[in-house]
């Protein structure tokens, strides 16, 4: 990966793709949103590969993050991980097994536990 500064945004190149970085929402992704969606993102990685293993299939899952941020340098305290689960065919208490197994191997969430406060809650369509 290479970042380079240029028309008021970091450019990150990575294999061949590009993804703009700044302040400035019009100019490209905003840090604190990359973070978030790379928390949610390896999250929801997990829960799919949990899911594969117990057999549990789905029609679909989305993701809705909510970050709250703190204090003069508006650090990152919480993100609460909210699960939609679309026609999924396992239990309540089978789905919070999953989400927690999914915590537990999210090497995004493992990096910041115990600085950033994760919580999760989930319904079902």
């Amino acid at each position: 990966m290479k970042l380079i500064y240029e028309n008021d945004r970091w450019v990150a190149n990575a294999d061949q793709r590009q993804l703009s970085i700044s302040g400035n929402e019009e100019a490209g992704y905003r840090p604190y949103q990359l973070f978030t969606s790379a928390i949610a993102g390896c999250f929801g990685e997990m829960v799919i590969h949990v899911c594969r293993k117990k057999r549990i299939s789905y029609q679909g899952l989305t993701i809705t993050p909510e970050t709250t941020r703190e204090g003069t340098v508006n650090k990152i305290t919480h993100i609460h991980l909210h699960m939609i689960f679309e026609s999924i065919s396992t239990s309540d208490e089978q789905l919070e097994k999953v989400m927690k197994l999914a915590l537990k191997h999210c090497s995004m969430v493992q990096s910041v536990k115990g600085t950033i406060d994760i919580t999760l809650s989930h319904e079902r369509i």
